[in-house]
């Protein structure tokens, strides 16, 4: 944290060249800095790797404040977050969750978001707060979307604020376990309906509930 802070400050709040300056001068792993740089030349941060046009190629992360380092999001987790959107090309903001103060809740890994933003929030600690950097081919691609132009590379200032676990349809408590994919509800759902025939998939509720009573059990 100190070292991000003092980076912002020495680049007077530049969040690209920031991340340059901690990739090549600290031995933060993830930062989207060094994610930007090619093997084949000398060092290149992303903003300079857009004016090339070469763009963002992976998701990448610099963690601005740390977070628990224990609880991560799984697989259908309910995950709360704060965040500001803005082009890497000019730092144009085009969203934020802080206009309106209210935060903003999806499900991880199901589609819900783009997918830079499945990736790298599941990467995310409890109480992290984190730069994501996401390439076009894994936020809006070649169509775009509103403010955002096609083929923009962005970049999110995101804060996660709370974890709810998703309880799992397979086994007692949070997630027991296992978890059951999108694919398998899917399935699950097509057989009950008889639109498929039967195969292995449990049809067990959580211990936590009961199945409803038929109709002419209901009481009057």
């Amino acid at each position: 944290r100190a070292t991000c802070k003092a980076a912002l400050e020495q680049h007077a709040d530049d969040e690209d060249a920031a991340a340059a300056w901690i990739a090549s001068n600290t031995d933060f792993g993830d930062s989207a800095a060094k994610e930007c740089t090619p093997a084949s030349s000398g060092s290149m941060d992303c903003k300079s790797a857009q004016q090339s046009g070469r763009g963002l190629e992976s998701v990448s992360i610099v963690r601005m404040e740390m977070g628990d380092s224990a609880t991560f999001p799984a697989y259908g987790d309910m995950v709360t977050v704060h965040y500001k959107g803005a082009l890497v090309d000019n730092g144009i903001e085009f969203d934020s969750s802080l206009t309106s103060g209210k935060p903003f809740a999806f499900r991880i890994g199901m589609g819900k978001v783009i997918r830079g933003w499945d990736e790298a929030v599941a990467q995310m600690s409890l109480g992290e707060r984190a730069l994501i950097f996401v390439p076009a081919s894994k936020a809006y691609g070649a169509v775009g979307s509103g403010p955002v132009p096609p083929h923009a590379d962005l970049k999110f200032e995101v804060h996660l604020l709370k974890i709810s676990r998703q309880t799992s349809c397979l086994g007692p408590g949070q997630h027991g376990g296992v978890q059951r994919q999108r694919h398998e509800y899917d399935a699950l759902a097509q057989q009950l309906l008889g639109r498929s025939p039967p195969t292995n998939l449990e049809q067990r509720l959580p211990d936590d509930r009961k199945l409803m009573p038929l109709t002419s059990e209901m009481p009057a």
